[in-house]
């Protein structure tokens, strides 16, 4: 009965053990795929070409993210531009003609679309930092559990073989 009930807990352990292998190696490929994905944005260049280049696991966040870059960089734009140019124009010591008024608001405009740009980066790289901390405290409480259950699965072999010993016949001569 002793060996029936330590062979049954060996094959839990040994069921829980590849569980646990399984979980360990999804969130290691998250995390890579969360570091690769990070770099990229970290750069700055995020182009069609470059999200070829991006784990699958990752392409729609990365979509999620360059669509509400752009939206939120065009709102920023357009809500600050006229405040802008207003002030540019106040600062001129006389009226500019049509052709600089409009190269300057193109340059404010295109100035304050980069800015809009940098704040949404900003945001997603704090939101990455925090998805990466998550992911890494849990691969470290994982990793701990890992090594109690091959703990416990040494100690659960070990007694079963005894279990098996004491219940082998002794033969003397």
């Amino acid at each position: 009965m002793c060996i029936l009930m330590f062979n049954a807990r060996v094959h839990d352990l040994i069921y829980q053990k590849s569980n646990l292998q399984y979980r360990l190696q999804k969130i290691t490929k998250k995390l890579m795929d969360l570091q690769q994905y990070s770099a990229l944005i970290g750069s700055g260049e995020v182009r069609p070409e470059t999200l070829a280049a991006l784990p699958g696991s990752m392409f729609g966040r990365a979509m999620g993210y360059l669509a509400n870059a752009n939206n939120s960089a065009y709102q920023y734009m357009q809500q600050t531009a006229p405040a802008i140019s207003s002030i540019w124009m106040q600062q001129q010591p006389y009226p500019p003609n049509p052709q600089q008024q409009k190269m300057m608001n193109e340059f404010i405009m295109q100035q304050l679309y980069q800015q809009g740009r940098d704040k949404a980066l900003q945001v997603e790289t704090k939101l990455l930092k925090v998805d990466e901390e998550k992911l890494t405290q849990e691969k470290e409480k994982l990793e701990t559990l890992a090594q109690s259950i091959e703990a416990e699965l040494k100690a659960a072999k070990e007694a079963r073989n005894k279990g098996i010993q004491d219940m082998a016949p002794k033969y003397t001569a």
